[in-house]
């Protein structure tokens, strides 16, 4: 399929975001009015429906195409070969584990008490026995598959129509950052989204892409289990 007779266009990933948060508002409307839930620190069976409902409202739009508009998985970028998992998975760990410390020195030199991983630890240190399954497999698993898929597989196709490949890669990575709502950690996201964008524009799949989105969110959450509460 050429990218000029894609049947989506940026219309429809807006409409796709919009589910993903309307859904995800209404899950939090309800647990809202559920007794015994403290939303202002929320476990992670909350945390884990939230995402949920987000997940769902953004993958609509997909899989509307696949079944309304004759879409198949691979014109959305879906395909895997054997070397996307080692290739892919060393790429997400050394953006994680050597690209994001470059670029956050400067804001280290100037506060010595900078912390960008204040959220995540949060959210880390919710977690024991199950919670550690479910966190794994909100964060390293389910996550990069749907994230890939909405906004390479989707956003960044319908982007490059309007504005050509590296314009797109750029937009489209400036999306990724900003719809994360996390001030600090935009940079690093904006940076991973060049790089996740990149790999599904030279290999025309998401292979090698989500091996890496599970490899840079896998960094963070090794390393902060196991460095531990207040770390």
């Amino acid at each position: 399929m050429s990218s000029s007779s894609r049947p989506w266009g940026l219309g429809l990933v807006v409409c796709g975001w919009l589910l993903g948060v309307g859904f995800s508002t209404i899950a939090l409307s309800v647990l809202q009015a559920a007794d015994g839930l403290n939303l202002e620190t929320p476990s992670l069976v909350v945390v884990a429906l939230l995402q949920a409902a987000l997940w769902f409202g953004l993958l609509v739009v997909p899989l509307w195409l696949i079944c309304s508009k004759r879409v198949v998985l691979s014109e959305l970028g879906w395909g895997f070969k054997y070397r996307d998992f080692f290739s892919g998975l060393l790429i997400g760990v050394g953006t994680q584990m050597v690209l994001v410390p470059i670029i956050y020195l400067p804001l280290r030199l100037l506060d010595d008490n900078f912390d960008v991983s204040g959220p995540a630890r949060e959210v880390v240190e919710k977690a024991s026995g199950f919670g550690i399954v479910l966190l794994v497999l909100v964060v390293v698993v389910f996550g990069p598959i749907v994230e890939e898929i909405f906004f390479r597989g989707l956003a960044l196709q319908a982007l490059e129509v309007r504005m050509g490949s590296k314009s797109a890669l750029v937009v489209s990575s400036i999306i990724f950052g900003l719809v994360h709502f996390q001030v600090l950690q935009f940079p690093a996201l904006f940076l991973f989204g060049l790089i996740a964008g990149r790999l599904f524009q030279k290999d025309g799949r998401l292979g090698r892409a989500i091996w890496a989105h599970m490899g840079f969110n896998a960094t963070t959450v090794a390393i902060l289990l196991i460095a531990g509460p207040g770390a």
